[in-house]
């Protein structure tokens, strides 16, 4: 794709992702799935654009998000999992299946801590009190953190099957 487009391209998605991250970070319940549709905008910019327009975009709104949300969750969920998680997966699975799979739930699990870690240190996050919910929070964010990546995956599949043409179309 051209420069041009490109950067036309990034820049939409970026107002979009921050467009959706602002709705989440005010509906709290709605903050993990903003992060991960704003994530797929990355997606969307590592299949098109290729080169540095994936890290262009996710540096973009993470600064801005610094910026126009302080001291919200939301942030950090995209700073440490939805933005950067795309361009890491597209390194990850070039490996063989299994490395590539132990490995992004190595990578996954340790983005998570240091989001949940800054969230307690500076975003008030807390913590259950009881063990049992402690891994109950483990367990469930192990399977949301699975069935984003599959997602995401299929995501991409539909993508390059069924829209992609019309896109190119569009930008030709």
């Amino acid at each position: 794709m051209k420069p041009v487009r490109a950067l036309t391209l990034s820049s939409v998605l970026a107002a979009l992702s921050i467009l959706l991250l602002f709705v989440g970070s005010l509906l709290d319940v709605m903050d993990l799935a903003a992060v991960m549709v704003a994530s797929f905008f990355v997606t969307l910019v590592l299949v098109e654009c290729r080169g540095a327009w994936p890290w262009l975009l996710y540096i973009t709104v993470s600064v801005l998000s610094f910026l126009l949300f302080p001291g919200r969750f939301v942030t950090l969920e995209y700073v440490f999992f939805g933005g950067i998680w795309p361009i890491l997966k597209y390194w990850l699975e070039r490996l063989p299946r299994l490395p590539s799979f132990l490995l992004k739930l190595l990578v996954g699990n340790a983005l998570a801590f240091a989001a949940a870690w800054l969230g307690l240190r500076f975003f008030g996050l807390e913590i259950p009190a009881s063990v049992g919910l402690r891994v109950l929070v483990v367990v469930l964010w192990e399977v949301v953190f699975i069935l984003f990546d599959l997602l995401l995956t299929r995501m991409i599949v539909l993508w390059c099957v069924k829209y992609r043409a019309r896109f190119r179309r569009l930008f030709r």
